[in-house]
């Protein structure tokens, strides 16, 4: 046996006696099944209900639904939902005199600019222990009014606005509810300064099966 064959063997038997358990291991550890993930927990779609009530004094006078549907995943928030539902309303903002000289009657024009009437929401929501959920929302609602007799607001149509000048009431909360699934809650209450009119705001879930 050459001399280099002799040195090659004697190396190969001085890293066995060094790492005798070296196969071994790599034998085991390729002999080990495979974790599998665990399968991802699917998030619980909810259908929530938020209504715009407005009273004066006991008695109702308009109620605006609206229906925001947000998955609920496990310990954090899902995706957000939105909705943005309104119209634009014209305001006067000035007005000038055209017309030739002479006998015609000269003509006023009104100048006009437009503002957004409407309602926007905004909602995100996670499951937590217990069965509850977790909300949180984001809510803005702006409403056209004209001033009547004894400086009482009412209501005013887009079509009525033309007419007259309107004030524009807004309201915004942003609230987190923990609630069950078919619960109802009362999340706001605000007192319009100039009307006197509540605007309440419910909240209702229910788990889509």
């Amino acid at each position: 046996m050459s001399q280099s064959i002799r040195t090659l063997l004697l190396l190969f038997c001085a890293l066995v006696a060094v790492h005798p358990g070296l196969s071994a291991q790599e034998k085991a550890k390729s002999e080990e099944p495979e974790k599998k993930p665990e399968p991802k927990k699917e998030a619980t779609q909810l259908r929530v209900q938020i209504v715009f009530a407005d009273y004066e004094g006991e008695k109702k006078i308009n109620s605006l639904p609206y229906t925001l549907l947000l998955d609920a995943p496990d310990g954090h928030r899902g995706d957000k939902s939105s909705i943005r539902m309104g119209l634009r309303v014209p305001v006067a903002t000035g007005s000038f005199t055209s017309g030739s000289s002479g006998t015609a009657s000269p003509v006023v024009n009104t100048q006009f600019t437009y503002i957004d009437i409407g309602s926007n929401l905004d909602g995100w929501a996670s499951r937590e222990e217990n069965g509850r959920f977790s909300l949180h929302l984001i809510l803005e609602r702006s409403s056209a009014y004209t001033s009547g007799e004894k400086e009482k607001a009412t209501a005013v149509t887009a079509n009525q606005v033309l007419s007259s000048q309107p004030v524009v009431q807004s309201f915004r909360t942003e609230v987190e509810l923990l609630m069950r699934d078919g619960q109802t809650v009362q999340s706001t209450l605000a007192t319009d300064p100039v009307s006197g009119r509540v605007t309440k705001v419910e909240v209702t879930i229910s788990a889509l099966k």
